[in-house]
């Protein structure tokens, strides 16, 4: 059979959706141009279709495609001689061909599925060493904190302690300035009372020296009035 190298052109209008025929056509062509029917190509040979519903209707193209290569040898029998013997060879050659085509996409894509298999591996194995590294961090930063919540509460600590201290050194204070100033009014105390006994004590002296002053005085008068007596006799 002549291998077809052009596109399929898109069965019908996009809108009406992909039938089964639609998706058989396309994958025979794939399958006579030498490439495994895959949902992707499919999809790229109509050019239109979801895979959603293109993946079942292939699904039954590759159930039936069995019973198709078994009906086709029998159709052969009806040809002439010659011709059945071109004809199954050519269908045998295409047969040939599509299994070594779905061989080769078959290996690629088991290296494709072994590439993303490594890559997994290193993703996983960087997320693991990552995840490792994390978790480190996290440590670190947990005992960090218990630290600082330790100094936190040994610095409340002497916070308290000081301000006791402090408390009880301001009453201590008070006390020693209330004491002082009770000293110091007793002390003003007992000098204002020597001063009031002095100034008492005084006019009782005076009081006691004014009758000998008196009587001085009047010695002299009489004196001087004898005195004066006598001149006249």
């Amino acid at each position: 059979m002549p291998q077809l190298t052009s596109p399929l052109k898109p069965y019908g209008s996009p809108s009406r959706g992909v039938s089964a025929a639609d998706v058989e056509r396309a994958a025979d062509q794939l399958l006579r141009s030498g490439e495994r029917p895959t949902v992707e190509k499919v999809r790229a040979t109509l050019g239109t279709g979801s895979p959603n519903t293109i993946n079942p209707l292939l699904d039954g193209w590759w159930k039936r495609i069995g019973s198709r290569l078994d009906a086709g040898p029998a159709a052969l029998h009806r040809l002439p001689e010659s011709v059945a013997h071109v004809a199954e060879a050519l269908w045998m050659q295409a047969l040939d061909e599509g299994r070594r085509r779905a061989q080769i996409e078959i290996a690629g894509d088991k290296r494709a599925a072994d590439q993303a298999k490594d890559a997994y591996e290193v993703r996983s194995h960087v997320l693991t060493l990552r995840e490792g590294e994390l978790d480190a961090r996290l440590r670190d930063r947990e005992r960090g904190y218990a630290e600082l919540q330790a100094q936190l509460r040994t610095f409340t600590t002497l916070l308290h302690k000081e301000q006791k201290s402090r408390e009880a050194q301001a009453q201590r204070m008070a006390e020693l300035e209330a004491e002082l100033t009770r000293l110091r009014a007793a002390k003003a105390s007992r000098v204002r009372k020597p001063a009031l006994q002095s100034r008492t004590t005084r006019p009782v002296r005076t009081a006691g020296r004014k009758p000998r002053i008196i009587k001085k005085r009047a010695l002299k008068r009489a004196a001087l009035k004898s005195a004066t007596n006598r001149r006249k006799r």
